[in-house]
């Protein structure tokens, strides 16, 4: 007999595969974007290596899901941070290559391809700022669902 819990982590699995092995197709298709069609191209690298790199990682994460030892409510806000977590940060490429601004949070990349229209648009920032925060919440979460298992495991085979 299936739980509801098995079944909610089963759902999460699928979807989480499903939106990993897309993010990693919509990275491929922005590679394609040729550079006469946005205003400052290395967005667009940064796009295309963030969503194939972040999709990957999704990918990676949906085979964990059965180990997290998270209540339902936990499980969805994993999957909610990592999903909005992963797909911000190749928008924000996506963002900066056709606005033609950076950010301030971009030094290494501003320093050797400076962007047209300067390096601190509050979009590319914003869009960031959310995804580092997002991802580290699903990070933790991870690392605190794995920890628990592992408790969990502990206290079963006493």
């Amino acid at each position: 007999m299936t739980t509801d819990l098995d079944s909610l982590k089963a759902k999460l699995r699928r979807w989480t595969l499903i939106l990993g092995v897309l993010q990693i197709t919509v990275g491929c298709v922005v590679g394609f974007i040729p550079p006469s069609a946005v205003a400052w191209f290395r967005g667009i690298v940064m796009a295309h290596l963030e969503f194939t790199a972040n999709g990957i990682l999704m990918v990676a994460f949906a085979f964990l899901v059965q180990e997290l030892c998270l209540s339902p409510a936990g499980l969805k806000v994993w999957f909610a941070m990592l999903q909005i977590g992963t797909w911000t940060n190749g928008a924000a490429g996506v963002a900066a290559a056709f606005i033609g601004a950076s950010s301030k949070l971009m030094p290494t990349i501003n320093e050797k391809f400076p962007p047209p229209h300067g390096t601190d648009n509050p979009i590319v920032s914003g869009s960031l700022m959310l995804c580092g925060v997002t991802i580290m919440v699903a990070l933790l979460l991870t690392l605190y669902g794995l920890w628990r298992s592992k408790i969990a495991d502990e206290v079963a085979s006493v």
